[in-house]
């Protein structure tokens, strides 16, 4: 349940499975399109849908992990069908600060523009693309949504102080960057360019994207993939506090094992 992790050769820097780890157990949700190709929560929803049912055909019970809100409400609560809008005018939208989103969704849709964090660009592009496309608020399709994907399901968030989130994070950037993450990233600047790679929406892939072309300092580099790897974090653990559905939240010590037997 992880938005990054569906793009193919996006790998260190998403902490995908291992390969052995791909060989002992079933993975859904990995390497679904090129890095460079958009990829919706529709989509997501489809391939979900296809893994879960392959899996209750076998007898076997799912183990969904991840921490995209969006991918996960739109499993246990359903999915707004607003469609989507046109490739160039999304590339155009993307072009533009937050500010001008801003004042854009306020000009065609006020309504929305009260609801949605204007802070954000992804809702902020997602809102006016629908609103443009079908001259329809984004807030009426999503009064209308599908189905879940799942009825019975346990959902259990972990967790960690504030301190400890901020280390173990640390520690993980400096893991990834050094095990390849910027020879990864070296590739993809060579299929796409830096303009291509500024646009991912992985964290860090810009950011080195923009070392590897213009140098700086590796340790900044570090602090600032980390910075934005806790900010992140921090939104995600806001989403989830919002959640009905979370059955378990488990507040853990730094060193702390998950207690998987609940």
């Amino acid at each position: 349940m992880d938005s990054m992790q569906v793009y193919r050769g996006l790998d260190r820097g998403t902490a995908k499975p291992t390969r052995e780890e791909r060989i002992r157990f079933s993975y859904g949700g990995v390497d679904l399109v090129d890095w460079r190709e958009p990829f919706s929560v529709a989509q997501y929803r489809e391939h979900a849908h296809a893994f879960l049912k392959a899996c209750m055909g076998r007898g076997r019970p799912a183990i969904v992990v991840g921490g995209t809100g969006l991918y996960y409400r739109s499993m246990v609560q359903g999915l707004c069908e607003a469609p989507p809008g046109s490739a160039a005018l999304r590339q155009r939208l993307e072009a533009l600060s937050t500010e001008e989103l801003g004042n854009r969704i306020r000009a065609i849709d006020p309504e929305a523009a009260a609801r949605i964090d204007l802070r954000n660009p992804r809702r902020l592009i997602r809102a006016i693309e629908v609103k443009e496309a079908t001259g329809v608020s984004l807030l009426d399709w999503q009064k209308e949504t599908t189905r879940p994907l799942v009825q019975r399901h346990r959902t259990l968030w972990v967790e960690r102080p504030v301190q400890a989130l901020r280390r173990r994070i640390a520690a993980r950037v400096r893991k990834m960057l050094a095990s390849g993450w910027v020879e990864e990233v070296a590739d993809r600047l060579r299929e796409g360019g830096l303009e291509t790679l500024s646009r991912c929406r992985a964290i860090g892939y810009g950011p080195i994207a923009q070392f590897l072309v213009r140098g700086g300092s590796r340790a900044m580099l570090e602090e600032a993939i980390a910075r934005d790897t806790f900010r992140y974090a921090r939104k995600q653990l806001t989403w989830f506090r919002k959640e009905t559905s979370v059955h378990y939240h488990l507040v853990l010590e730094e060193h702390g094992p998950l207690p998987w037997l609940l």
